[in-house]
This record gives structure tokens, sequence and C-alpha cells, in this order.
């Protein structure tokens, strides 16, 4: 029996903490919007009726352009708190371990989904009580938090021959959360409605709570003797530092000088890192009004279908194609490959009419994810192994940034061409897609990275 439970651990790392927590983000981020719709439309028209009226609501363009700006504040205020938090523990994590940044992010969106339960309950509670949520939730750095810890935590523990794969699996938990957090989504708001949806995104948290606490093992000795070994080499910080010292070394982690010109490299990495997310933000953020908008008029149950549908896609892509496929391709040409399908579906899911053509853009788009696992593996292994939760920390940070960034960008434009051409937000994506493409031919043709070797006495 120990020997099967020290097998389950090494199989299962960090894939349940990021399965749990997305899918109670992938929960709560179409109840939250849902919320905020029915908050504007009973503000602007107290006669319910009106607001029963699913069809009038989703032509409405006032109702629309309000409940964007509120969903842009929450996502600001989401974006801007918790950049601090991504900065300390990050760097914090290379010597004070990395279950704290899996944690505390779920604690505390335990208590923001408390705040989103009483404004469902109370019928004269404002949309923007939504805004201090987000405050809340910010403060422990939210899903950048748990990402940064969890992608450290696989760099901990993967060696270099299966650190992309690693990574992929643990990448692949997003979308197999989205999966599960978008049909549960859709099913809970028809049949019950807010109260029991928010409940359900705090089970899933306090599930994620316990098996950090209860059963993920800490990085083993050796691991925490290499670190140990390079801190004096690498810089490190003692612990309870300043946020400017924590930040002052993620920033030294970036832009040293590095053997073969991998500073450069690194950068690289980072700006394809920011272009990926704010794409995945930016379609979060205005995916439900767009296809709740005419011509598409999706229902609410359909856009949950239609999100699982497509985080499946992904998730397939990277725990089973992806694999295979490094069996033939480089990583480098399978991400350029992926960025350019990208590209394609962005264009496609702009010039969506009807049902078929927004599901043949997820179809296209289902490579979408690789992209984003393999910047993540290169990164890790550029940099040193006790440089790990800095190099994660500024990636958090960046992937922080991205939700203000995108709720300004995409959010601030839907309403201005919204009459005009809706799906501009989506070319605006396309364009970010080709970019990316670009970046990573340039990085494939950039010296290979050598696995860092770490000298032992």
């Amino acid at each position: 029996m120990p020997g099967l439970r020290e097998r389950l651990r090494a199989i299962f790392t960090v894939e349940p903490v990021l399965f749990f927590f997305m899918t109670s983000t992938f929960i709560f981020v179409p109840a939250f919007q849902q919320l905020v719709i029915a908050k504007v439309c009973n503000e602007m028209y107290p006669n319910k009726t009106v607001c029963a009226d699913s069809i009038q609501i989703k032509g409405d363009v006032e109702i629309q352009r309000q409940s964007s700006y509120i969903i842009l504040a929450y996502t600001g205020m989401l974006s801007l708190v918790s950049i601090p938090p991504a900065m300390i523990l990050g760097s914090w994590s290379d010597q004070g371990g990395r279950k704290l940044g899996m944690v505390l992010p779920s604690l505390l969106a335990l208590v923001s989904s408390c705040v989103f339960i009483a404004m469902a309950v109370v019928e004269s509670a404002s949309a923007y009580w939504g805004v201090a949520a987000a405050l809340v939730s910010g403060l422990s750095g939210s899903h950048v938090s748990v990402f940064l810890s969890c992608f450290s935590y696989v760099a901990d523990v993967a060696d270099a021959s299966s650190r992309t794969r690693r990574m992929a699996l643990a990448e692949s938990m997003v979308f197999v959360g989205g999966t599960a957090g978008f049909l549960l989504s859709g099913f809970l708001l028809t049949r019950f409605g807010f109260v029991a949806t928010f409940g359900v995104c705090c089970a899933f948290h306090v599930l994620s709570v316990l098996y950090v606490l209860l059963w993920l093992p800490s990085p083993d000795r050796t691991t925490q003797t290499l670190l140990a070994d390079s801190q004096e080499e690498a810089g490190s910080v003692p612990l309870g530092l300043s946020v400017l010292t924590y930040a002052g070394r993620s920033f030294k982690t970036m832009f040293r000088e590095r053997r073969d010109g991998e500073k450069h490299k690194l950068l690289l990495l980072m700006i394809c890192t920011f272009l990926n997310n704010l794409i995945a933000m930016g379609d979060q953020a205005v995916l439900l009004l767009y296809l709740t908008y005419t011509p598409r008029e999706f229902t609410t149950e359909m856009y949950g279908v239609f999100n699982s549908a497509r985080m499946l896609l992904f998730g397939f892509a990277l725990m089973g194609l992806f694999p295979l496929l490094l069996r033939c391709f480089g990583e480098l040409t399978l991400a350029k490959m992926s960025a350019f399908l990208r590209t394609v579906s962005c264009v496609l899911m702009a010039f969506s009419t009807n049902t078929w053509m927004v599901f043949l853009a997820a179809v296209v788009g289902t490579p979408s994810g690789i992209p984003q696992a393999v910047t993540r593996s290169l990164s890790s292994a550029i940099v040193d192994p006790n440089e790990q939760g800095a190099m994660f920390s500024f990636m958090a940070s960046m992937e922080a940034l991205c939700l203000l960034v995108a709720a300004m960008l995409f959010n601030g434009l839907y309403p201005l061409t919204l009459t005009s051409f809706p799906g501009m937000v989506f070319i605006m994506m396309a364009g970010f897609a080709f970019i990316i493409l670009i970046f990573i031919q340039w990085i494939s043709e950039m010296p290979a990275t050598q696995p860092r070797l770490v000298d032992q006495d």
C-alpha cells in the first residue's frame, strides 16, 4: 500500500491542484459575467418582465456596453492587485517552498465567492460589489500564483528529458478543468441558479487546499540541496525581505547575462508568453458577450457546451496529440504550427455568424495550448535550478498584467465596434498569434539550450 501511494505521488503531482482551481475558475467566470448582465439589466429596467426576456437582453446594445465596462473594472482590479503577491511568492518559494502559492489563492477565492453569493441573494446589491471581490481575490495573486507555484514545482521534480511533456501535462489541466468547469457552469446556472453555482466554486477550492496539505509531497531533498548549494552563486535573498527586494530578484533573473546569448532567448520567450496570455484573457473577457449577441445568440447552456468542447480539444491536444507528435517533430516546430492554426482560428471566429462556424473555429484552434507549454519548458531550461520561482514569478506577473491589458484592450474595443464589426477583437487576437509565430521562428534559429548541469564535489 505505501508503495502504491508513492507511485501515485510520482504520477500525479500538481495536476490535481491545477484541475481543481481551474475548474472552479471556469465555473466562476461565466457565472460572474451572467450575474453582471442580470444586475445591469435590473438597474436599467426595474420591470422584471424585461430582464426575463433573454432575447431582448442579448440584443440590447446598452446592456452589452455597460456589462463590458463592469467586467473591465473587475478584471483591472484583479490584475493590478495580483502583481505584487505574484512577485513575492515566486522568489520566496525558491527557499520557502511552493505550497503557499497553491493554498493561499484558493482560501481568498473562497471569500470572494461568498461575496458573489451575497450579491446573488440581495437583489439590490450593485454589480460593482464584484470589484471589491476582485480586490480580495487579488491579494493572493489569484490564478497566476497557482500557475507559478505549480510550474516551478514541475521544474523542480522533472528532469531535462521529460520537462516539456510534464509541462504540457500540467498545462493540459487548465483545459481539462475548463471542460469540466464550463459544462458544470452552464448546467448549474440553468438548473440551480447563481447561489448553487458559486457554492460549487467554493467546494473545488476546498478540495484543492486539502489535496495540497494532505497529499502533495515537497520536492525531494536532492532538489532542495541543489537549490541551497547554488543560492550564494545566484545572489538569493533571505526570507522576509521587502516586495521590492523580491521584485528585484525576479528582474535580475530575467535580465542578467547568460551564456550563448540565452538572455535574449529568454526575453523573447517572455514576450511570447505575454502575447499567449493576452489572447487567452481577451478571449474569455469578450467571448460570452460576443456569442450571446445577435446573430449567434447562444444560450447560457450552449455557451457552456461550446467552451467545454473547445477546452476538451485543447486538453486532448496537450495530453495525447502533443506527446505523439514530439516523436516526429521538434517542440519548436509544433509550437509554430500551433501558432499558425491559432491565427486561422481567431479569423474564423471573427467572421462566424452561426453555430457551426463557431465550432469550426474551435476545431481549427485545437493545438492552441502547445506554444504556452513549449515556452514554459524552454524558459525553465534556461534558468538555474534556484531561479525557477523567480523566473515563473516574473512570468506570472506578466500574466497578471495581461488581465488588465486584455480588459482595457478588448473590453474597451468591443463596445466601440459592436454596431459595426463585433469580430474586430478576434482579428486583433489573430494579429497577436501571428506575432508569436514570428518570434518562435526567431527563437528556433538561435543555438539550442543545453541542459543545466549542477556541479557536485
